[in-house]
């Protein structure tokens, strides 16, 4: 039995979840009194997310010699990395507070994916800017960048600040 073209392309292509499909925004004003999102876009190439869990492993009895793991804590972080654009409101305050310390280094994060059908996910979170990298490269590229978004305390599913 012969496949036509559009359905072997159709089985032989997954359906993947693009970073292009999320957006991501820092708020420039965490001490006002309402919030001033900056999208985090100019000059971001990459987005990473890390978990960093905290597994504690268990070796029962009825385990055999193997462990039974259990996560049992989450300190989970955004990076970003890209170019620098001078000028962006989002890189401006970063950047603006890189040899700030303690709560001066603190704001609000937000994420979003939109998928294909303009459904929507935000995730909201208390966050500490952390591991700045302002100047790096060579003399003839962009200065490389990036920062990593540490979150304070558990995520807010959804976007905690909409009214």
């Amino acid at each position: 039995m012969a496949i036509d073209k559009a359905t072997f392309l159709a089985a032989s292509v997954p359906d993947v979840v693009p970073v292009y499909h999320y957006s991501a925004e820092i708020d420039t004003t965490p001490g006002g009194n309402a919030r001033t999102w900056a999208a985090l876009c100019a000059g971001i190439n990459n987005l990473t997310e890390a978990l960093n869990e905290t597994v504690q492993q268990y070796f029962f009895l009825c385990g055999h010699g193997f462990a039974a793991n259990y996560v049992t804590g989450l300190a989970p972080t955004f990076t970003l990395t890209g170019v620098r654009v001078v000028g962006d409101a989002a890189q401006d305050y970063i950047f603006g507070k890189k040899y700030a310390t303690m709560g001066e280094r603190s704001t609000n994060f937000r994420l979003t994916r939109t998928d294909e059908g303009e459904n929507t996910e935000v995730i909201s979170a208390h966050v500490t800017m952390a591991n700045m990298t302002e100047i790096s490269g060579a003399t003839t590229d962009g200065s490389a960048i990036s920062v990593e978004l540490r979150f304070n305390g558990e995520p807010f599913i959804g976007d905690a600040w909409s009214a």
